[in-house]
C-alpha cells in the first residue's frame, strides 16, 4: 500500500480534503488526533517528558498539557516549539507506524494527515508521496478568523510559526488548490483519488 502525506497550512482546507477522501473509502490517519491523545492522556510518557523539560506549570490539574500556557510560551519563545516537537514527534511517529500496520483496506493507498511537514521531518520516512492542499494566504487568514474567532494578528502569528508556502511546495509531489468553493475541492479530491488509484496498480 502506498502512504501519502496530506499537508497544508492552517485554513487551507486540509481537514475538509481528508473528509472527502474518507467519503471515497480512503483510510486517513490524523496526526493531530494522535497528538491530542498523547497530550490529553494524564501522566502519559509525553506528559512526563514535557513536565521534565518545561516544568509543572505546563501540566494542568488533570495531569494533561496546559495548552494555554504552552501556546503563550511558543509565541514568545519560538525555540520552545522546536523543543516540544522534539518530544512529541517521535512519539506521534511511533503511534502512526503502529496504526499503519493495523490498516486493512481495499484501497491501494492511504493518507496520513500531517499539519506540519518540513524537509527534515521524521514523518517523511513513513510516506511515499506528499499531497499539498494549497491556498492563498489572505483567504486562509479570513477562513481562520471566521472559524476560530481569532484576530487577524493571531492568525498571522500562527502562520509565521508554520512552514512557508515555498517550503511546502518544495516538498509536494501533488498540489490541490483550494482557493475556490467546497464543491471545487471535492471535485479536485475525486480527480486526485483516480490518479492515486492508477499509480499503485
Amino acid at each position: 500500500m502506498m502512504w501519502i502525506g496530506l499537508t497544508g497550512g492552517i485554513g487551507c482546507g486540509k481537514s475538509q480534503a481528508a473528509a472527502f477522501f474518507r467519503q471515497l473509502g480512503v483510510v486517513v490517519i490524523d496526526a493531530d488526533a494522535v497528538n491530542r491523545e498523547l497530550i490529553d492522556t494524564p501522566n502519559s510518557p509525553a506528559i512526563s517528558l514535557i513536565q521534565n523539560d518545561f516544568g509543572k506549570a505546563f501540566i494542568d490539574s488533570s495531569g494533561s498539557l496546559n495548552r494555554a500556557a504552552m501556546r503563550e510560551l511558543i509565541f514568545t519563545q519560538p525555540n520552545a516549539k522546536t523543543k516540544l516537537e522534539q518530544i512529541l514527534h517521535p512519539l506521534i511517529l511511533q503511534r502512526i507506524v503502529l496504526l499503519q500496520k493495523e490498516i486493512n483496506s481495499h484501497q491501494n493507498y492511504a493518507l496520513v494527515e500531517l499539519p506540519i511537514l518540513r524537509a527534515n521531518s521524521l514523518f517523511l520516512h513513513i510516506i511515499q508521496r506528499v499531497l499539498l492542499i494549497h491556498c492563498d494566504e489572505n483567504i486562509r487568514i479570513k477562513r481562520v478568523m471566521q472559524r476560530n474567532s481569532f484576530s487577524e494578528q493571531q492568525v498571522k502569528n500562527i502562520i509565521a510559526n508554520q512552514p512557508t508556502d515555498a517550503e511546502r511546495l518544495a516538498l509536494a509531489d501533488d498540489v490541490i488548490d483550494n482557493s475556490g468553493s467546497l464543491k471545487d475541492l471535492q471535485l479536485a479530491v475525486e480527480r486526485q483519488h483516480i490518479i492515486y488509484q492508477s499509480l499503485n496498480k
